[in-house]
């Protein structure tokens, strides 16, 4: 499979990597990216392409693709995804899938035209150990109708550090910190519920990443805590605490959805003992885990009983790169259905995608305005396309 790459992150290097492991065909011949990050990574692996183009409309012109891998910064997803369905390609995108809301509809019309199977993401909690079982528990009744879910995303100091100092840091490349880094969780907990956001509300800020924060005031010799990850790619910049970023470090998100249930969901980048976990209570039972512990675990609301018990072991020690092995998970699925070794969807797709972006665009809107902001109109806007 002829596979040509534009925006050679670290990010698409290892999703490229874990493709190669299940599939050997796997070939990348060619890629696009003025400074691609991931080089280094692609030849240690030994699947670093020889051709490089200068643009995009040049390798789609000259390459006879089987696949397009999208790795590109978030706000150049829509041009390049544009191109690739114009030219007649498969896609798989990294996501959020794209940046803003205006964005998003352009999107919805190439879906409208090209077919929603056309575009394969990068969206991999559903792909999760913990997603697979909270599906069948969910599946099975174990669970009940979900009444309320409490839930986090946090990651250590160095990721913030990381996302103070790449192109991320800035709302005009990234889409934001709620999308950029939470769009995954969203997208898992509207899974677990089976319905719509209906209101959203949220707070939140920049009050970590700020210069009178910067350890260096207060003893410390060095930042290095904060700046051991290489970001020598595109648009970064190696200053933490007086950054130019714009993203916010902390947030907040209050969610309602159709059916009655709520979310009251927390994320925050400088959390020294990370965690990313939730707890679904519902009318017959609950499920509590944590993706980066581990765990996952259910009690019968009637007898008090543990019903499902279980850590999934090594899967979690590959920590945020490999997505506690949900990222070899969604590899193996997504080469399945390339080849048409596996029938029916795939767990999550590129509208569940749209979707999730466009909650975390509106949480972001809740934040900005200070108000409580109301998704029906933009289910009815997104609902009237044709897919």
């Amino acid at each position: 499979m002829k596979v040509g790459v534009v925006g050679l992150g670290n990010r698409i290097a290892h999703v490229f990597s874990e493709f190669k492991k299940v599939n050997s065909d796997f070939s990348m011949v060619s890629f696009v990216d003025p400074k691609p990050i991931g080089k280094n990574f692609a030849i240690e692996n030994n699947f670093f392409p020889k051709k490089q183009y200068s643009s995009l409309d040049e390798m789609l012109k000259k390459e006879n693709l089987d696949l397009l891998m999208i790795g590109s910064p978030n706000h150049l997803h829509l041009e390049h995804i544009k191109k690739g369905l114009e030219s007649g390609v498969k896609i798989f995108a990294e996501k959020p899938i794209v940046a803003d809301v205006n964005q998003t509809w352009e999107l919805a019309k190439l879906i409208e035209e090209y077919g929603k199977d056309k575009v394969l993401v990068g969206l991999v909690l559903r792909y999760s150990k913990h997603g697979q079982s909270l599906r069948k528990l969910i599946s099975e009744n174990q669970i009940g109708n979900i009444v309320s879910i409490e839930a986090s995303e946090h990651i250590m100091p160095w990721h913030g550090g990381f996302f103070m100092r790449n192109w991320r840091r800035k709302n005009s490349y990234s889409g934001g910190f709620m999308l950029e880094k939470c769009c995954h969780d969203l997208d898992f907990y509207s899974m677990a519920v089976g319905s719509k956001p209906l209101k959203v509300a949220s707070f939140g800020g920049r009050n970590s990443f700020i210069p009178k924060n910067s350890p260096l005031l207060f003893g410390e010799k060095n930042l290095d805590v904060y700046t051991k990850y290489n970001i020598k790619g595109w648009e970064s910049q190696e200053k933490v605490f007086d950054s130019d970023a714009d993203i916010v470090d902390n947030q907040v998100a209050i969610i309602e959805y159709e059916s009655g249930a709520i979310l009251a969901f927390h994320t925050n980048m400088n959390v020294p003992d990370e965690f990313r976990r939730f707890a679904i209570i519902g009318t017959k039972g609950m499920v509590e885990g944590d993706f980066v512990r581990g765990y996952l675990k259910a009690h019968d609301s009637y007898s008090g009983k543990k019903i499902f018990d279980e850590n999934f072991g090594e899967t979690f020690q590959q920590g945020t790169k490999g997505h506690y092995g949900a990222d070899q998970l969604m590899v193996k699925d997504i080469n399945d259905h390339l080849l048409g070794k596996k029938s029916g969807s795939l767990p999550v797709g590129v509208i569940d995608c749209m979707e999730a972006g466009l909650l975390a665009m509106k949480i972001d809107e809740a934040r900005e305005t200070n108000q409580i902001i109301d998704l029906k109109n933009t289910w009815s806007k997104l609902n009237s396309y044709k897919f």
